[in-house]
């Protein structure tokens, strides 16, 4: 940053901070990114859920969770959320309830993990 004779250390680390905490504000993914690399656990918030919530990290981890976050959603989120992670086609997803798309979602997500997982090896 250029120097500036009214601006002391502080208030450019402020003038920081305060653009992050709006760039966090308005970026869910890059909040949730933010809050995983610090060790925290990310908490969803309803309308950002179906952009931030990866259903690969979730089956990784534990079940209850993961249905806890997923099983909230409104039918065409869980379509999103599937469509959108290469999960399911619209022929898979079609004639099927919000909590048959839920168990769908949760199988094929755990399967790529573990497919993932033996690849490693």
């Amino acid at each position: 940053m250029a120097e500036s004779p009214g601006l002391t250390p502080v208030e450019y680390i402020d003038r920081f901070f305060d653009e992050l905490r709006m760039e966090v504000r308005s970026n869910p993914k890059l909040a949730a990114r933010l809050v995983k690399a610090l060790g925290g656990n990310v908490v969803f918030e309803d309308e950002a859920k179906a952009e931030i919530a990866s259903p690969y990290q979730l089956a990784a981890g534990d079940k209850a969770r993961f249905f806890s976050v997923f099983g909230s959603l409104k039918l065409g989120d869980i379509k999103k959320v599937l469509k959108d992670h290469n999960l399911a086609t619209r022929v898979d997803m079609t004639g099927k309830n919000a909590e048959q798309l839920v168990e769908m979602l949760y199988a094929r997500a755990s399967r790529k993990v573990n497919e993932r997982k033996s690849s490693m090896f």
